[in-house]
């Protein structure tokens, strides 16, 4: 009677595993998870006199957050990690130059969102990734961010964007208590073209800016 058991046993269990490897061939995304945030980023060189020197990056993001496991909330911030932690010594507080205002979003009931950015060179605090971050934060006016929403920011770079096809960076967005992963795809500022900052470790650039 044992062995039939463990006879019954051993096949449902190699049902189970035949069953879900023909899930994963035949359905990619049965068990991937939703896409909470994304963004296309373009790059072009800055025409405006006052920016001379420096590209103009734009980024379109969005977030969705109606279907979230832990109760759905407004965005909070943006943040931009990127890979800079070999170069971004090279051109120091003349890196990253903002506007006032760097872009528009829109918030609940189809408001007008206003963002303003700045950048992190140690990474910003509230997500995990301890690297070069661009910030983006709402202007505290009458208009909320709401659980679903997108904007769309420019700023400016004496980083040149990567050659060739981008791989991308992350991009992470707070709300609430939470925090989420997303990609940005399209060019974004990279260390080809600036000098190499030898034996430099991140720890002493990190001083630099402190």
């Amino acid at each position: 009677m044992d062995k039939y058991l463990s006879g019954r046993t051993g096949i449902a269990v190699a049902t189970v595993l035949v069953v879900t490897i023909l899930m994963i061939l035949l359905v990619p995304g049965a068990f991937a998870g939703p896409d909470y945030v994304w963004g296309v980023a373009s790059a072009a060189k800055a025409t405006e006199p006052e920016y001379d020197g420096y590209w103009k990056y734009c980024v379109s993001f969005g977030w969705d957050f109606s279907d979230y496991a832990g109760g759905p909330h407004g965005a909070s911030h943006v943040s931009l990690v990127l890979e800079l932690e070999e170069c971004i010594a090279d051109c120091g507080e003349a890196c990253f130059v903002f506007p006032d205002t760097v872009g528009t979003g829109v918030g609940v009931e189809g408001c007008g969102i206003r963002f303003y950015a700045e950048f992190d060179v140690w990474g910003d605090p509230t997500i995990p990734p301890d690297m070069p971050t661009v910030k983006f934060e709402r202007y505290p006016e009458a208009c909320e961010s709401d659980i679903a929403g997108s904007g769309t920011v420019c700023f400016y770079s004496l980083f040149p964007p990567k050659a060739g096809d981008s791989e991308g960076a992350s991009v992470w967005i707070k709300f609430g208590p939470y925090v989420e992963q997303g990609l940005v795809t399209g060019p974004l500022p990279s260390c080809k073209g600036t000098t190499s900052v030898g034996n430099s470790t991140w720890g002493s650039i990190k001083r630099l800016f402190k």
